[in-house]
């Protein structure tokens, strides 16, 4: 006789081993527990997760496709480590792709969509003056930049900007490392933003979405060198 238990469906994980063992090394890269240029051993890391090495092989193409390790042949796998001129330039194209998005949602005239945004960046302020933990301004900013892409409606667009903010997760990881004077700039520069679209400003609220990317580019890059040259006196 069937009981009460064996009548429920057994539950699954939303994810395959493939994609679990991605997403606990993709955590490990942006937090910093491996750096840019550093090696990913293979052995230690199938021994870590009690796999064999086709399923971490599997999971380092997925971590590759999204910019944040490359495979070598006979060289190995090792965590992205753009240089800094490279790193300036994905910052660039990424505060562009942000500014298509702000003069598009302009363009549209959405009062809902504006208010949307008014509202992410009034939270972002919130959690600045609440002392919220740094996972949580890291996730707001993150959600905001995904809202912004969404709300163009062209997913390719919406595509791009993803793809440029995987390719620089590690540097967005020193984010949540800022004072909070640093916080509340930015914070303004976001609000420069929202209110040059409220007042229909394309131009405006394009190069205000400009100026927040690039600030966090100087900042995260400022930061980044500072726990390279630790790392290398370690």
């Amino acid at each position: 006789m069937a009981t009460l238990r064996s009548a429920l469906p057994t539950p699954v994980s939303t994810q395959s081993l493939v994609e679990q063992i991605a997403s606990r090394l993709a955590d490990d890269i942006v937090t910093g527990v491996y750096l840019p240029g550093e090696r990913l051993k293979e052995q230690d890391i199938a021994a870590r997760f009690g796999t064999s090495r086709a399923p971490l092989r599997e999971a380092f193409r997925l971590l590759e496709r999204d910019g944040l390790i490359r495979m070598m042949p006979w060289r190995g796998v090792c965590v992205s480590d753009y240089t800094r001129d490279e790193v300036r330039e994905l910052f660039e194209i990424r505060a562009d792709l942000l500014a298509m998005c702000v003069q598009r949602i302009v363009a549209k005239g959405d009062p809902a969509q504006l208010e949307a945004v008014r509202a992410a960046i009034d939270g972002l302020s919130a959690l600045t003056e609440a002392g919220g933990d740094e996972r949580d301004y890291k996730q707001a900013t993150a959600a905001l930049s995904a809202m912004l892409s969404d709300m163009t409606g062209n997913r390719y667009l919406h595509g791009l900007v993803t793809d440029f903010r995987q390719r620089l997760l590690w540097y967005y990881c020193f984010l949540g490392q800022s004072t909070i004077e640093r916080r509340r700039e930015s914070n303004r520069l976001w609000g420069d933003m929202v209110a040059a679209m409220e007042r229909q400003d394309a131009w405006g609220a394009a190069a205000a979405a400009q100026r927040v990317t690039m600030a966090t580019a100087a900042f995260a890059l400022q930061l980044a060198d500072a726990r390279a040259a630790q790392h290398a006196l370690a």
